[in-house]
């Protein structure tokens, strides 16, 4: 974690993530690792109930295959006949499984993507009505997924509340920062014989610039440590996470700290 993501939370939360980031590079089991990763988020922030789902989604066909569901506080019967819904349909759902979105949705206001503010209108969709039924009111929703061959799946997660909460960028930055490391552990657990094979191997100038990310530097600050063109470094940055399999920086130190490429601290 960076200096600058440091100081957007407090002392306490920033080692809270750490130790919830360390617990996804050392668990063993899917179901191990939700639960001590929740565990971490209940000390972290409030929310009633949580889902986290690991799969395959193919989006020329719009199917979606469940690897691994782990869930807190939502009766099974719910999830039976939430899928029943066409639940892919639903705005939030959509988001995640094609975009990864971060994002705060209420069902009074609709999902807003904290990445760049978008505010969508409330649906209609009948699995928004259950999860009214149920009582939930608001939450976060985050997703990620591997884009090499050798590791494709997607990864969902949700953070209920049965309160209409206003966004809380300390929840979004604490989200940002955990979900990449979540995933990466999800195919590792879920697909141990296929889905963490080693990336190809970097370049002397990649390690570099990679290490620099993992430390939280932004492509200026990198060129003027390096004494490259900022340009330059967006082109390694691009390289990396074409060879990682990354769909974002933040999911590029995940996955390379997971090989034991970098160190986090």
């Amino acid at each position: 974690m960076s200096r600058v993501q440091r100081e957007q939370l407090s002392g306490s939360d920033a080692l809270l993530v750490l130790d919830a980031i360390q617990d996804c590079l050392c668990a063993k089991s899917d179901q191990e690792l939700c639960q001590t990763v929740v565990a971490h988020a209940r000390k972290l922030f409030d929310f009633d109930h949580v889902s986290i789902t690991f799969g395959d989604w193919q989006a020329a066909q719009r199917l979606w295959r469940k690897d691994s569901f782990f869930c807190q506080g939502i009766p099974c019967g719910f999830w039976t006949a939430y899928e029943r819904t066409d639940w892919l349909t639903d705005p939030v759902v959509e988001n995640l499984l094609d975009h990864q979105h971060l994002q705060h949705w209420s069902l009074a206001k609709g999902p807003r993507i904290l990445a760049n503010g978008h505010q969508g209108a409330p649906s209609p969709h009948p699995a928004v009505r259950m999860w009214a039924d149920l009582g939930v009111r608001s939450g976060y929703s985050c997703g990620a997924a591997t884009q090499r061959n050798d590791g494709q799946g997607s990864s969902m997660v949700t953070f209920f509340q049965r309160r209409e909460e206003p966004v809380e960028l300390r929840i979004a930055q604490i989200l940002a920062q955990l979900t990449p490391h979540l995933h990466q552990a999800l195919t590792r657990t879920v697909r141990p014989d296929g889905g963490h094979s080693p990336p190809p191997p970097l370049s002397s100038r990649e390690n570099e610039v990679l290490n620099w990310l993992g430390a939280g530097k932004s492509s200026w600050d990198i060129s003027m440590v390096l004494g490259i063109s900022e340009r330059t470094v967006n082109f390694h940055v691009y390289n990396l996470m074409r060879k990682l399999g990354a769909i974002n920086r933040p999911q590029a130190v995940a996955i390379a700290a997971s090989h034991g490429l970098i160190g986090l601290d």
